[in-house]
């Protein structure tokens, strides 16, 4: 049975991407690709969605993963990573995934968790202390499939981070 890992990279002011498929055996029978979009919110309340080609602190920008199988295989065991580029903070508003998944995300200095996601701190008294992290500590979030991708589906990925001031 083969088990495949995604994993996305983020580079050139968050607006491309090289997609990086990992296999245990051969060339990984999976089509990938990643679309960051600028969002605008009207006085109405309406959300817009433009070309992210430059993003500036405060702006808000949606990643959108499109995975196909393009094998005659169901693939089994996928897990699709979505980072959280410096500079920049996960928002939780928007977070999408068309099939069943399990959301995990990890936090600096700690195991990937499922949410509610937990961070040791150290208090003004030395003393160390797991608190609730919120979702600004994640950097890299994931989704682990909980069926196989049929051939010929396609997986849909959606989340959001706002850039830094």
């Amino acid at each position: 049975m083969r088990h495949w890992i995604i994993s996305s990279l983020l580079v050139a002011g968050l607006s491309l991407a090289s997609w990086n498929v990992l296999a245990q055996e051969q060339a990984a029978p999976l089509s990938a690709s990643l679309a960051a979009q600028s969002v605008e919110t009207g006085e109405d309340g309406k959300e817009t969605f433009s070309s992210a080609d430059a993003a500036a602190p405060g702006d808000l920008l949606q990643y959108t993963g499109r995975y196909s199988n393009v094998s005659k295989e169901p693939l089994s065991g996928l897990i699709i990573n979505g980072p959280i580029p410096a500079n920049t903070s996960f928002i939780d508003a928007g977070l999408a995934v068309s099939q069943k998944a399990a959301f995990e995300v990890l936090i600096e200095g700690e195991s990937w968790q499922s949410v509610p996601a937990y961070k040791t701190v150290v208090l003004a008294d030395g003393t160390k202390s797991r608190v609730v992290a919120e979702a600004s500590d994640y950097r890299q979030i994931r989704w682990r499939l909980a069926e196989a991708l049929a051939p010929g589906a396609t997986l849909v990925t959606v989340y959001r981070v706002q850039v830094g001031q």
